[in-house]
This record gives C-alpha cells, sequence and structure tokens, in this order.
C-alpha cells in the first residue's frame, strides 16, 4: 500500500466506533494486502530454531526500538483545562453543572447528582497526572503483542536495522496462501491463547501528527477504581478500536520501513507465537558462510524448499536469485 491508500485505512479506522460488521468490512475494505509479506532477523539461537520450527513469536510494544511506538499521546493542556472547569464549578456550587451531568445520566448509568458527588469526593491530584499517565503508558506497552512484517523483501534500510547489516536473513510468507498459517491443525492448537481471537495484519500509518489517545489514557485510569458496570461498559465501548489506533501509527520518518502488523486482540501480560510456514529464504549478502549453512539446514527441516541469495546485479540494484546448492 502507497502513503495515500494508507491515510485512506487510517482515516476509516479512527471514524468507526463499532464493532459491528458493517464497520468492519468498511475498515477491511480499505486494506490491500500484499501476496508477500517478510521479516528481517539477525541469525542467532533463536531465530534459528524459531525457523525450524515456523514459529513467530509476538513482540510486547515495550521492547520495540522506537520509544513512541504504541504511545498513548495525552492531550495534558484539553485535562488541565477540563480539570480547571470542573474543579471550579464544584467548588462554586454551580447549579448549572448538575443540568450539564444530566444529559450523560444515561451513559454513565448514575444519576447526575451521584456522579457530581463522586466528583467531590475523588481527591484528584493533577500533579500526579503524569506520573499515572507514564504508569498507564508502560502497563498498557507490557500487554499488546504485534509481530512486525515489511512488503518488500529487498528494503535496504530494514536489512540494514533488523537483519545485522546483511548478515542476517529475510522469511517470506505467502499471505495469500492458506496453507501458510499452520495454527488450528494440531491437538496441542486447542485452547491456545494465540487463537483466542483470531489475530489480523493490518498496515502502518505514518505522520507527524500523533493520535490523540487522552480518552484511552482516562478510560485505563478509571478501570482502577470501583465503578458500576454500567459506567465501566461504557468506558469499555469508549476503548474499542483504540488498541488499534494507538499501534498503527508511526512518525513519518519510519515510512520507509512499509510496515504491516499482525495484533494479538487479548490484552495479556505472557508472551506467545503463532506458526506460519515460509514461502522462501533469502540470505543475507554477508551471511558467513557457516551460518548460512545453519539457516539452510534449519529451512529445510522447516519444510522450506526455496533459498535464495541477495546479490547486486548489473543495475547496481538490490536483487536476489535462488540458491543452487540449495
Amino acid at each position: 500500500m502507497n502513503s495515500v491508500e494508507r491515510e485512506e485505512f487510517w482515516k476509516v479506522l479512527c471514524n468507526i466506533q463499532d464493532d459491528k460488521t458493517e464497520y468492519i468490512q468498511k475498515l477491511t475494505a480499505t486494506i490491500r494486502h500484499p501476496q508477500y509479506l517478510c521479516r528481517f532477523r539477525p541469525v542467532n539461537e533463536g531465530s534459528l530454531q524459531q525457523l525450524q520450527e515456523n514459529k513467530l513469536y509476538f513482540s510486547s510494544a515495550d521492547h520495540y526500538d522506537d520509544p513512541f511506538d504504541t504511545f498513548i499521546h495525552v492531550d495534558f493542556a484539553r485535562i488541565k483545562a477540563l480539570y480547571t472547569i470542573t474543579s471550579d464549578n464544584l467548588k462554586a456550587n454551580n447549579p448549572e453543572l448538575n443540568s450539564i451531568f444530566k444529559k450523560f445520566e444515561p451513559i454513565v448509568g448514575i444519576s447526575a447528582e451521584q456522579f457530581i458527588n463522586n466528583l467531590k469526593a475523588e481527591d484528584f491530584d493533577l500533579s500526579s497526572f503524569s506520573e499515572r499517565i507514564q504508569h498507564v503508558r508502560t502497563t498498557i506497552q507490557k500487554m499488546l503483542f504485534s509481530i512486525c512484517f515489511c512488503e518488500d523483501e529487498l528494503n535496504e534500510t530494514l536489512w540494514l536495522k533488523y537483519a545485522n547489516n546483511y548478515r542476517g536473513f529475510a522469511l517470506v510468507y505467502n499471505i495469500w496462501d492458506k496453507n501458510t498459517l499452520l495454527c488450528g491443525a494440531e491437538d496441542m492448537c486447542k485452547g491456545c491463547k494465540s487463537m483466542l481471537a483470531s489475530p489480523y495484519i493490518y498496515p502502518v500509518y505514518y505522520s507527524e501528527k500523533p493520535y490523540d489517545a487522552t480518552q484511552f489514557a482516562l478510560a485505563c485510569l478509571l478501570k482502577e477504581k470501583h465503578l458500576p458496570s454500567q459506567f465501566l461498559e461504557v468506558m469499555r465501548y469508549a476503548s474499542m478500536w483504540q488498541v488499534e489506533r494507538i499501534s498503527l501509527i508511526k512518525k513519518k520518518c519510519h515510512e520507509y520501513d512499509q510496515e504491516w502488523r499482525m495484533i494479538r486482540p487479548a490484552m495479556m501480560s505472557e508472551r506467545t507465537y503463532i506458526k506460519m510456514k515460509p514461502h522462501k529464504i533469502i540470505l543475507g549478502l554477508r551471511m558467513p558462510e557457516y551460518e548460512r549453512m545453519l539457516a539452510i539446514s534449519a529451512a529445510k527441516i522447516a519444510g522450506i524448499s526455496t533459498v535464495e541469495e541477495l546479490y547486486i546485479n548489473d543495475l547496481d540494484q538490490l536483487a536476489s536469485r535462488v540458491l543452487a546448492q540449495a
């Protein structure tokens, strides 16, 4: 997907507020999945074992190299202004405050009087708000897991960043092939946490303007309190699609990553994996011979029949070709 198509996807994602079929169909209609997606890996014991076993492990957001990835951006100025207005009206016992909150009774599930009494009873320290938000950010990042892909197997930036300066390898997956996903076919798959809700692959949107996740941050803070069930249900509804929004936007400087992301729907701290069989493996341009042999051997055990190698063609461009001796 190009930048225009990714922006179209993002706009639809930010405007849907429900999980009804019609909204999901509207969102998926904007997603143009490429046939092949790839992952770049360095050579180490873990990556070779995962290659051999066709495993892809979800990574939590707190381990991403970009500190702004899956970041809950909060408009502190807006929060301060709202807090000041509400606080001043409460102290002044503004009679209009009751009528204002009266409109929210059907939403919050409690009376305006009770809501105002709760606000008066709550000793909310605005000075500690930033610290509490940071705690929420850290907690959420530890519980949001995803697997990152790229739509270009010859992406020079990612060969440098994630394949150890061309000394690693790339795994290329044919996501249009139903046989690529191996999960669900074995007895051990029953009750697997990865399959509690099927993960979906989304494009990442790049922008200099951050997504305002203030509402999501407040919802996360409110979940820590003992609130009526109706109120919590409202907050759950308000949080819908927020995980996808904070996970699928990155700064413009990362645009050349051409990233796609498989998000694990279930939020939990335990790391899980899925099993996907690559269409092929590509060996890096600077890969040492003994590590090439290790990768080729692991690929054969995994049942991957196509092994390619990077080279620089006659046009001085990066290309790949089938490795004859594989």
